[in-house]
């Protein structure tokens, strides 16, 4: 076989990422989702452009979760939820600060290029691998080194994270919540959140004797 056929080359790219992953340190993955619930009509504002548009209420939940490659598992670390098109900046500085990683490295999107989230992370140790906004020059010290540090080989993990929100969102009939008023639809969302986290940790337990797996 050819040192440069596809599947030699398939092979050495297997190996590399094997080896790769031994000395990855945890990775924590966070996003957001909307959930619409049955509210009337509300004026919201859109964040871009000043056009105000008459929309269905939603809720905007974000999930911090730490991927266990080895068990193929995500681990909720922690969540939290606001109210329609939330900026993602806020809440993911809102959260960074009510559950800090334990070092390692967060993965998101262009969404959390925000100057909440940058001033978190500048304390909490925790190597950034954020997409950044626009093509300009980085200028602040935590995008610099978010820059320099940029890795794609493990960006390309950061949808798994969409995993999640495809379960949940199925599970709930495409993700449309029961409750009319804002509040109990924010905490519905939190709480369907951290049933996905209990869902994770019975599917490590065996079953009782002389029962099937239901999760």
């Amino acid at each position: 076989m050819s040192p440069r056929s596809p599947r030699r080359k398939a092979k050495r790219l297997r190996t590399r990422r094997r080896h790769t992953w031994r000395r990855f340190p945890p990775l924590y993955l966070m996003d957001t989702t909307g959930l619409a619930y049955r509210s009337k009509d509300r004026l919201l504002r859109f964040r871009r452009g000043k056009e105000v548009r008459r929309v269905r209420g939603h809720a905007r939940l974000l999930a911090l979760m730490r991927w266990d490659r080895e068990r193929r598992l995500l681990w909720p670390w922690g969540g939290v939820v606001g109210e329609g098109y939330a900026p993602d900046p806020r809440l993911g500085g809102e959260v960074l600060r009510r559950f800090p990683p334990s070092g390692g490295w967060l993965l998101a999107d262009a969404g959390f290029d925000g100057k909440e989230v940058w001033g978190v992370l500048g304390e909490a140790g925790v190597r950034p691998v954020i997409r950044l906004r626009g093509g300009g020059e980085a200028r602040e010290e935590a995008r610099v080194r978010a820059r320099e540090g940029w890795d794609p080989e493990v960006y390309r993990f950061r949808g798994v994270v969409e995993g999640v929100f495809g379960g949940m969102k199925t599970r709930l009939g495409g993700g449309y919540l029961w409750e009319r008023k804002p509040w109990t639809a924010m905490a519905r969302a939190l709480l369907e959140l951290i049933a996905y986290g209990l869902r994770v940790l019975l599917s490590l337990l065996p079953p009782p004797p002389g029962y099937k797996a239901i999760y």
